[in-house]
């Protein structure tokens, strides 16, 4: 069991599970909201080496899912499962190249691994994220087997899709997030509002985190030809503006906001002007996707930027766990 100290000061914290947890940001930032992460898992060394990082006194299995047969009872389950089949781009890709479909992909069915913990966890509490296209992937197939499975557990789920910069991540990261109310607890999840942007606080940019750091970090960024793909659209935000999403394929992350911006030319085809054009750094990413400075992922550097570009930003695992953390210490309840 980790040693938990809870910043607001409750003699009991919840506790909670995680699954599919990845290098701990979703984990990490549920901490600072007030929840005790007491068991988590993940199949990827590289994610459990960089979980350990920053969550080191969590008990952390490496293993794959399916062979787990046994959960801690918890107060809380967490689970960000595998996306990267859920996403437009990915099947849009399928579509062009029709080898594959969504429904022959296993890794698009491992909600239904999630849904066999939670039977056996049997939580109050259950939180989800994944890429918006979850939703709609195969006509919402995928989508309604999750919603009956939650259903027939007895869970009543709220869905939202949040972007990252509208709660002071310095991205236009948008995912979508599940929460899941037992029946029997007297609590109506309601998403938090936004805190940055449209009369709340300034947006965070680009120069609020990674100004100062050094502008061409040898080995800390993905140093190769910008491919014809990758100029198929704009990959560069100014200082000013918050960055466009941290990815996990080292190809595709984001360029750094030095030099000049990139030139459309018609649709499908940008190009760069100038010589200050290179990658962020996986170091740069993961400032910007908000994780803690102790973050220590190995590997080399494609490794690197899979773990950092996979977190989820530590800002939702906060805000998303702390009406639940608050309604548990006081019984404060939201109204419908």
């Amino acid at each position: 069991m980790s040693r938990y100290s809870d910043p607001l000061g409750n003699k009991r914290s919840l506790k909670a599970v995680s699954l599919f947890s990845g290098c701990g940001g979703f984990d990490w930032g549920a901490t600072q909201g007030g929840m005790e992460i007491i068991w988590a898992n993940d199949v990827d060394p590289y994610a459990v080496a960089a979980y350990r990082s920053i969550l080191p006194d969590v008990e952390l299995l490496h293993q794959d899912i399916a062979e787990v047969k046994s959960f801690p009872k918890a107060d809380a389950l967490i689970g960000c499962y595998p996306c990267t089949g859920f996403s437009l781009a990915a099947r849009r890709r399928w579509k062009k190249n029709k080898t594959r479909n969504l429904k022959a992909d296993e890794g698009n069915f491992l909600f239904r691994e999630f849904i066999r913990a939670l039977k056996i966890v049997n939580p109050r509490y259950f939180f989800v994220e994944n890429v918006g296209g979850m939703s709609s992937a195969a006509d919402g197939w995928f989508f309604e087997r999750q919603l009956r499975g939650f259903a027939s557990l007895g869970y009543l789920v709220k869905d939202c899709v949040l972007n990252a910069s509208d709660y002071g991540v310095a991205q236009t990261r948008r995912r979508l997030f599940l929460v899941g109310v037992r029946r029997d607890v007297p609590f109506e999840y309601v998403f938090p509002e936004p805190t940055h942007g449209q009369g709340g606080r300034p947006r965070l940019t680009l120069r609020s985190v990674i100004s100062g750091m050094r502008e061409w970090p040898d080995g800390e960024f993905f140093d190769y030809c910008f491919h014809g793909h990758y100029l198929t659209r704009n990959r560069k935000r100014p200082w000013n503006q918050p960055s466009f999403t941290i990815v996990a394929d080292h190809h595709h992350v984001p360029l750094h906001p030095m030099g000049e911006p990139m030139v459309f030319v018609e649709k499908d085809r940008w190009k760069l002007q100038g010589s200050q054009n290179r990658r962020l750094s996986w170091k740069e990413c993961a400032r910007i996707q908000g994780l803690p400075g102790s973050l220590t992922p190995i590997g080399s550097l494609p490794f690197k930027h899979k773990v950092v570009g996979n977190a989820v930003p530590p800002t939702f695992g906060r805000i998303l766990v702390e009406s639940i953390v608050r309604f548990e210490r006081t019984g404060e309840r939201r109204e419908s």
